[in-house]
């Protein structure tokens, strides 16, 4: 086989070391950080792959977890392949292998299925697993101001978002009464729980008096999450807007 038919790509990553690699192959470059040994190969004689169901595995921390992975349907025929993982128990009936996980409370896991096809080659699948947490609060504050409000100034508003993740799956809105004034993301792409901060600059008028401040934290997991994304909602900050002119009242007399 020549090297335009057959191209190897090994990667191992031993105890907690931080590996990045790349090679000369077309759009492929991994990068990885796992307190675990893995070995990921990329063959082109491979004719078929490993198949997940589901394809995709959203769970929330500490709920249990199970997939299947069809190993191979015709390109199989040695005895060597199965499902590595860093938790949980494997069984297998023929090719097809059962991962489970009562409670997965570990963060960045890695799953992966393999076979060894007649060529020797190993062809491997690995699982989109994604592991969330809900916020554990949400608080919403005015960036150093405390007080009355006057019309026709601005003010940062800032929601504190405490303990979620993934992060860069999460939406925050902020809301004055039912009026949403907009909607920011993290940049983040940290997979463990985080603190984070959103801030949204607003104008206030006359009408705002007495209209509440609140804002909504919302993890948006995709299809393949809950029905219902996790929502929570901050406490209700009143606002008190007083007139431009009640600033700065002078006191006029009048002479009869």
């Amino acid at each position: 086989m020549t090297p335009a038919e057959h191209h190897v790509l090994l990667l191992h990553i031993f105890g907690c070391f931080f590996v990045a690699f790349s090679v000369s192959l077309p759009c492929v470059r991994l990068r990885f950080r796992q307190c675990i040994t893995y070995q990921v190969i990329y063959y082109r004689s491979c004719t078929e792959y490993p198949v997940f169901t589901p394809s995709a595995l959203i769970v929330k921390y500490g709920d249990p977890a199970n997939v299947t992975c069809v190993v191979c349907q015709k390109d199989c025929r040695g005895d060597v392949f199965g499902l590595e993982k860093a938790v949980g128990e494997v069984t297998e009936n023929g090719t097809t292998m059962f991962w489970t996980v009562d409670r997965l409370t570990e963060w960045g896991i890695f799953v992966m299925c393999y076979y060894n096809n007649d060529a020797g080659d190993q062809c491997t699948s690995t699982l989109d697993l994604t592991l969330y947490q809900p916020p554990e609060s949400v608080s919403i504050s005015f960036v150093n101001h405390t007080g009355m409000m006057f019309e026709e100034q601005q003010y940062t508003l800032q929601c504190s978002v405490q303990n979620v993740a993934p992060v860069q799956n999460l939406t925050v809105t902020f809301y004055r009464g039912n009026t949403a004034l907009g909607h920011l993301q993290s940049n983040s792409e940290e997979k463990k729980p985080v603190n984070e901060t959103f801030t949204l600059n607003t104008n206030s008028s006359r009408e705002d008096d007495g209209a509440q401040y609140w804002c909504e934290a919302k993890l948006e997991l995709g299809p393949a999450g809950p029905q219902r994304p996790p929502v929570v909602t901050s406490e209700k900050l009143p606002a008190i807007v007083h007139c431009e002119s009640e600033r700065n009242k002078d006191v006029l007399f009048l002479r009869v």
